[in-house]
Order: C-alpha cells, then sequence, then structure tokens
C-alpha cells in the first residue's frame, strides 16, 4: 500500500515537473525579440534572441518585430490580400485641395530600444504599440507633410519626391518616440474627388493641347523649310544644267570653228587644182585653151 502511495506521488511530481517546465519555457520568433518581466525582478535588461527560452512560470514575455514589417493604409482590400478589410487610407491635404492616399509602410523596432518601450508603454508588445499607437501617429504625421505639395505633385508628376519627404519625416518623429525606423513610405495609390478629378482632367488636356499646337507648328516649319530646301536644290540643279546645256554649245561651235579654220588652212591653190581636174574627168567637161578645144573622150 505504501509503495503504491509513494509511486502515485512520483507521478504527480513528475507531472507537475512537466507542467512547470512547459510553462516555463517561452519561444521568440525569428525577426522578434523578448523582453521578459518578472514581479521580483521587473523588466529585464537584456532581450531575448530567437529560440526557445526557460523564463519561469510566473515570467511575462513581450516580443518586438525587428526584421522589416509592413503596415497597410489603403481602402483597397486586395492591398491586405483580403476580401474585406477596414478602410484606413489618409484623407491629405495639399495645395489645391485634399487627396486620398493608399500607402505601405515599411518598419522595424529597434532592438535596443525594446526595453524602454515596454516601460513607456506599461507592458505592451509590438504589435500592441503599432495598432493602438503608431499607426494613427502615422497618418497625422502624413498629414504634416503633405500640405508643402501640390495635389498635381502628389497625384502623378512628384510622387516619388512625397514618398521620399514622407519617409524622412516619420523616421524623424517616429524614431524618438517609438524607437521605430522606417525603411521606406511608398505611395501605391492616390484618388480625387469627382470636382477636382475634372479639374485636372481639364489642366491635362489643356497641357497636352498646347503641346500638340506647339509640335504641329514645329512640324510645319519643320516642312516649310524642307521645301525651302527642295526648291533651292530644283533651282540650283536647273541653273547647272542650263550652264552645263551652253557649255556643250559652246565647246561644239568651238569645235566646229576649229574645224572650218583647219579646212580653210587645207585648201590650197593645187588643190582646188586637182578637184576642177576631177570633176572634168567625172563629168565630161570641155576646156578650152587658147584656140583649141580639147573634149573629154571618158564614155558616159
Amino acid at each position: 500500500m505504501k509503495g503504491k502511495f509513494i509511486a502515485i506521488l512520483v507521478a504527480i511530481i513528475a507531472v507537475l515537473g512537466g507542467l512547470y517546465t512547459v510553462i516555463s519555457i517561452t519561444r521568440v520568433g525569428q525577426g522578434e525579440v523578448g523582453v521578459v518581466y518578472t514581479m521580483k525582478d521587473g523588466v529585464q535588461e537584456e532581450v531575448l534572441v530567437p529560440g526557445f527560452h526557460f523564463v519561469g512560470p510566473t515570467a511575462k514575455v513581450k516580443t518586438f518585430p525587428i526584421s522589416q514589417q509592413q503596415l497597410v493604409l489603403s481602402n483597397n482590400p486586395a492591398d491586405y490580400n483580403a476580401e474585406e478589410h477596414q478602410d484606413w487610407h489618409v484623407d491629405a491635404p495639399a495645395d489645391g485641395g485634399m487627396v486620398k492616399m493608399n500607402l505601405t509602410i515599411n518598419y522595424n523596432f529597434m532592438s535596443d530600444r525594446v526595453v524602454d518601450l515596454y516601460t513607456k508603454f506599461n507592458g505592451m508588445d509590438g504589435e500592441a504599440i503599432v495598432e493602438g499607437m503608431v499607426q494613427n501617429s502615422i497618418i497625422a504625421y502624413i498629414k504634416e507633410v503633405t500640405p508643402q505639395f501640390s495635389v498635381m505633385d502628389i497625384y502623378s508628376s512628384k510622387r516619388s519626391e512625397v514618398s521620399q519627404a514622407i519617409t524622412e519625416y516619420l523616421n524623424k518623429k517616429l524614431n524618438s518616440e517609438y524607437g521605430i525606423n522606417i525603411a521606406s513610405a511608398l505611395i501605391i495609390d492616390v484618388q480625387l474627388d469627382e470636382t477636382l478629378q475634372a479639374k485636372i482632367q481639364a489642366k491635362e488636356q489643356a497641357k497636352q493641347d498646347a503641346e500638340k499646337a506647339e509640335l504641329d507648328k514645329q512640324t510645319a516649319q519643320a516642312q516649310a523649310e524642307v521645301e525651302k530646301v527642295n526648291a533651292e536644290t530644283a533651282k540650283q540643279i536647273a541653273i547647272t544644267k542650263a550652264e552645263g546645256s551652253a557649255e556643250v554649245q559652246k565647246i561644239k561651235a568651238e569645235a566646229e570653228a576649229k574645224a572650218n579654220q583647219i579646212i580653210s588652212q587645207s585648201i590650197t591653190p593645187e588643190l582646188i587644182q586637182m578637184k576642177e581636174a576631177e570633176a572634168r574627168l567625172k563629168h565630161g567637161w570641155v576646156t578650152v585653151q587658147g584656140g583649141t578645144v580639147v573634149t573629154d573622150n571618158t564614155e558616159k
């Protein structure tokens, strides 16, 4: 009987020991650090790195992400990879009106600040701090940046500059207040009300019309210049052809004159007499020499 009692007691102690061990072990996920608090020692200065840790059954461990996290502020559920989601877009004032902005904020807690944050915010973990305070602070700080830009800057032409300005301002504010580093704040969409949208479209259309008119003007000027060059070229070709024809006629005339000169110089009295003799022989001419008649006996 006594032996059975001891065996039961040992089993109970083993089970209790196992339970004690289980509830005393905590796990810190990858990319996180853990802050430990106990009633006896208060908040421990040394944080827990990723892995399993034996901290005791009464210890409380709160985790803070130190790897990059993403906060989405949007009215489009697809940006959250969901069919439905609470609308967290930012209604931001700008020079010329209001704009609705959807953004993604990439952030992380700085590991050397998490112990102070745990104390400052009464034992809240990183997720609770972001959801309860940081998210609202981000929206408020964005609204402090956007007024320095026009609606068109935010809507189209300078969106990257606006994103950079928001990133720098959030870093300045959130580093000191929450121990958070902002890697980037990116504008993923900007929406305008119908009136403002119509004004911007009209302005864009006017700009496009002016650009087209200028392009048409430049095209007409270029065409006129081409036509002028073509006319000058045709004129020069005609002049060149006329000058060439005149030169040919001149050369031909000079050649004919030269030939005539050569022929003229080659005609001598002897040549004339010879040609006359050939003619008499050919045509049967009679030449009167003194009182004697000489006839040509060549058969006709």
